[in-house]
């Protein structure tokens, strides 16, 4: 196969590799990555801010200007980090803002967009999926998707719509080829997830997919193990009843999750009428 030789072919291999989930440049030496985040941390101080040069991506060094280069933080470093910025957040405002901000979020700058979510904040209801698909990053307006027509048609069985429900993503960013979130990544954005239902205070949760669910009822337990029952989820001072469902994407591909579901969001229209 010839290397690519024109502008086009060049965009369009860059647009291959972040599809795949490459998301940085290696050469022939090997480095510390800890360490020259080190000395990116010095090099980006105020008196020096000046003069740093941004960080790029593949596909935004031809396109678009990119935000500073986050310092590469240690698995547990980052955790630590997300459950501090979370915790200082006093309302649903600040909690996007900080997680909008935070230096350690995966996937921040890669994708296009930050979609924390749509609906109405504060609502009984918070519909929690784990992140926005490729007509989320194209458009640039979360839920916008097909899933997220499924996720509509689901809430208006129970009564429900955008202005008395909250839809909310895990991670506000899309992951590189809408593949699923790590166990590591999912714990990063759980903070900030969990303290969302603590601030907002929702009598009821629907669940949908892996991350979501290991995230909020803390359990590796897969999917089908956690569909058909009525869980608290304990999110800081506030508890709310949880229901599990199959991924909106996995509802889509097979009409046979379909019934499940059904009886599960019966099951939460009932448990809301209990709490009003």
């Amino acid at each position: 196969m010839a290397p690519p030789e024109t502008r086009a072919e060049l965009l369009a291999l860059l647009d291959w590799y972040v599809e795949s989930g490459v998301d940085l440049a290696l050469d022939e030496t090997s480095h510390d990555r800890y360490a020259d985040s080190a000395r990116a941390r010095v090099a980006l101080l105020p008196e020096a801010a000046e003069s740093a040069a941004p960080s790029t991506s593949p596909r935004a060094a031809a396109e678009r200007p990119r935000r500073a280069a986050a310092p590469i933080a240690a698995p547990d470093e980052a955790i630590r980090a997300a459950e501090q910025e979370a915790s200082s957040a006093r309302d649903l405002d600040e909690l996007a803002a900080r997680l909008a901000d935070f230096p350690h979020a995966p996937f921040r700058d890669m994708a296009q967009h930050f979609l924390f979510g749509a609906g109405a904040p504060g609502a009984r209801l918070i519909a929690f999926d784990a992140a926005p698909g490729v007509t989320e990053e194209t458009s640039g307006e979360a839920f916008s998707g097909l899933s997220a027509r499924l996720l509509d048609n689901m809430l208006a069985a129970i009564g429900f719509d955008r202005s008395s429900a909250t839809l909310a993503y895990v991670s506000p960013w899309r992951p590189p080829g809408d593949r699923a979130l790590s166990p590591h990544e999912a714990a990063i954005f759980a903070p900030f997830a969990r303290r969302r239902v603590e601030l907002a205070r929702p009598d009821v949760l629907l669940i949908f997919g892996e991350a979501p669910a290991r995230i909020m009822l803390t359990t590796n337990e897969p999917v089908g193990k956690l569909r058909g029952k009525a869980f608290e989820a304990r999110c800081g001072a506030h508890v709310a009843r949880a229901f599990v469902f199959s991924s909106l994407e996995a509802m889509l591909k097979s009409a046979a999750l379909k019934p499940a579901a059904w009886r599960d969001l019966r099951r939460a229209a009932e448990a809301l009428q209990e709490r009003c």
